[in-house]
């Protein structure tokens, strides 16, 4: 049996990987900032109650997640964080998408909403648009998109993050049951 985390994928494996990846990180960026625009465009002046605890309303990110500040660096730190984050996301897509097949689309997912909020700070000088407004108790938070591409993708990761542990375990487990010589 070939050990699941040393086998390399053949070069069409690698590629149909590579294309799910860009597929599902490109529909996230495109999600994001067609729905940013229409936000800046529609929400300016406005907010549309949807129901008791969901609205639209745009407001202006210029913090890191969560809209906290870390003061004159905030901007600098978001640019270069995102940027590690998604080399990362890219130099493990292919070995996880070894263990689980759900890998490319959780790292597009995650690399797509990165790039769009990414491409959201540096195009928009109020700051990223977020307008998607959920009542949480006593608190309003208001995301966007990426966001939501972020999570799901987060969420992905999960069961692909399970199945990578069974899988090292697994090998761990044979490689210890090769190594042991039973002698009559």
């Amino acid at each position: 049996m070939t050990p699941v985390l040393s086998s390399a994928p053949n070069v069409r494996d690698r590629h149909a990987v590579a294309l799910r990846f860009v597929a599902w990180a490109a529909a996230a960026v495109i999600a994001d900032l067609g729905t940013k625009y229409w936000a800046v465009a529609s929400l300016s002046d406005r907010t549309v109650v949807l129901s008791d605890w969901f609205s639209l309303m745009l407001v202006f990110n210029t913090g890191v997640a969560g809209g906290a500040s870390i003061g004159p660096y905030t901007w600098a730190f978001n640019v270069i964080s995102t940027l590690a984050t998604v080399a990362l996301v890219v130099s493990v897509v292919l070995p996880l998408a070894r263990v689980d097949g759900r890998a490319a689309m959780a790292m597009g997912l995650i690399a797509g909403g990165a790039s769009g909020n990414l491409a959201s700070l540096l195009g928009e000088p109020r700051g990223v648009p977020d307008f998607l407004a959920q009542q949480v108790g006593e608190s309003i938070l208001v995301y966007n998109v990426a966001d939501i591409a972020l999570w799901i993708g987060a969420a992905i990761l999960v069961p692909v993050t399970i199945g990578l542990v069974k899988a090292v375990r697994a090998e761990r487990a044979q490689r210890a049951m090769s190594g042991r010589v039973v002698s009559a």
